[in-house]
């Protein structure tokens, strides 16, 4: 008898570091996850950030070719230019803050249930 006990509490023992393991493993593959969803998110906001970049800096190149030469239109095309820029920083401050509260929500819901 004092055997057979020995081996219950041993079974039960041996089952939870075995829960223990797989709670481990689960925590492991969501945060792997999530450092995924992470990564691809801050890459997707760049790419975003880099294309309307050029694109803008493309109108100004072309406004700016067009205009050579105009005393008061280089006055005014630089204007325009810096109120661009303007914008332009503005939203890029505005998609910063943006990923980064997409990222935290995603870092805050990561799901822990186990999959099967």
């Amino acid at each position: 008898r004092q055997q057979k006990k020995k081996m219950s509490g041993q079974e039960g023992i041996d089952r939870l570091l075995q829960a223990e393991q797989e709670a481990t493993e689960i925590v492991s593959k969501a945060r792997k996850e999530k450092q995924a969803r992470i990564k691809q998110a801050r890459d997707e906001a760049e790419q975003e950030i880099a294309k309307f970049r050029q694109t803008l800096e493309q109108e100004f190149n072309t406004a700016q070719f067009q205009d050579l030469g105009g005393g008061d239109k280089s006055a005014k095309l630089a204007q325009q230019t810096e109120m661009q820029l303007q914008e332009i920083r503005r939203l890029a401050q505005a998609n910063a803050q943006n990923v980064s509260k997409q990222i935290l929500q995603w870092i805050w819901t990561v799901d822990t249930t186990p999959t099967k």
